[in-house]
């Protein structure tokens, strides 16, 4: 049986489609994980023959001294990476993104082993960049990235076959069949600062929606009650899309693409101001150009804003929604899936 070395990791966005694909070539080859100690170790251990951890530190903008380690870390975590491809043998590297995959990106290109990189968002990350100079396939989720290089293949993002139901189960949640409902969402680890705003006009918001409300993990402070359902995470957020005629949150790769492909109007706050490197702000102005979204920037966020903004997008909820008749949105899964198994080969 071949073998596929899977990385990438600090966020359930770099996370998750390699589970997806994991999930998809499991039965055909044997998939081993190269990731930190962070949130992905538990998320992927019990789907893949072995999980390998490594040292991984995430640069940090605008804090010089705490980033003077990192090119050890780099040089060590290099050469764990090599020492562990060494032991698999694998016969091909996808990698996801995200600082813990460089290293073993660059183990891979030390051991000529075939590499297939995944950007997720509108512009390359910091570790993509370096990563698209010695990989084989460069698959991108935006068409806009393709004329970067000839390694750069247009696939879209990675769902699952989960994600494609429509069905709807609200067993568990208190939904009011007269209301809206708006999922919001900061993310795999939660926004302080969105659910911060939200509290206030909780109440307000209440009296014509219900609202689905992740905070994060260890972020739970208010319970459920009436029509707010309010959890730390979720295991089944192809319901929660379902359910949802719009969504707030953030605008990482992943709640945004998650909820394009589900049709659903946005509500954006992108993560600014040395918390990102712009990227976030970068994949809002796509989807508001695509018709479907609208942006807080957050140095602007109120509650007071916050509600007015809700209600006002409410409004012309029909006028975004009829945008998504005219977009194509596709599952790139496939042509992956494709472009490994041609690679293998």
């Amino acid at each position: 049986m071949k073998k596929i070395v899977f990385t990438g990791g600090g966020t359930l966005g770099h996370v998750m489609p390699n589970l997806y694909l994991i999930d998809e070539l499991k039965s055909e080859y044997e998939c081993f994980y190269i990731g930190s100690n962070g949130v992905e170790k538990e998320k992927v251990k019990k789907y893949v023959a072995k999980y390998y951890t490594i040292p991984a530190v995430k640069l940090v903008r605008g804090k010089v001294l705490k980033n003077l380690k990192l090119p050890f870390v780099l040089i060590s975590s290099i050469l764990k990476a090599k020492k562990i491809l060494k032991k698999i043998k694998p016969d091909i590297i996808f990698s996801k993104g995200g600082y813990v995959s460089l290293p073993v990106c660059i183990a891979a290109r030390l051991l000529k082993i075939p590499l297939i990189a995944h950007e997720s968002d509108f512009s390359f990350g910091l570790a993509n960049k370096i990563i698209l100079k010695i990989c084989n396939t460069m698959c991108v989720n935006f068409k806009n990235l393709e004329t970067k290089s000839k390694k750069i293949v247009y696939t879209g993002p990675i769902f699952s076959k989960q994600f494609l139901s429509d069905k709807k189960n609200v067993s568990k949640l208190k939904l009011d069949d007269n209301k809206k409902t708006i999922l919001i969402v900061g993310g795999s680890l939660g926004s302080k600062k969105i659910n911060d705003m939200i509290y206030p006009i909780l109440n307000d918001l209440l009296h014509d929606f219900n609202i689905i409300h992740i905070v994060g993990k260890g972020n739970l402070k208010v319970k459920s009650y009436e029509n707010y359902n309010v959890m730390e995470t979720s295991a089944d957020m192809v319901n929660l899309y379902n359910l949802a005629d719009f969504v707030i949150g953030r605008s990482g790769a992943g709640v945004t693409a998650e909820s394009f492909y589900k049709k659903l109007p946005m509500i954006l706050i992108p993560l600014e101001n040395g918390s990102s490197r712009g990227d976030q702000l970068q994949n809002a102005n796509y989807y508001v150009n695509q018709g479907v979204a609208k942006i807080i920037r957050e140095k602007e966020l109120t509650p007071t804003l916050f509600l007015k903004t809700i209600n006002n997008f409410n409004l012309y909820l029909n006028k975004y929604q009829n945008q998504y008749k005219n977009i194509q949105i596709i599952n790139g899964k496939d042509k992956i899936l494709e472009i490994i198994k041609n690679t293998i080969k």
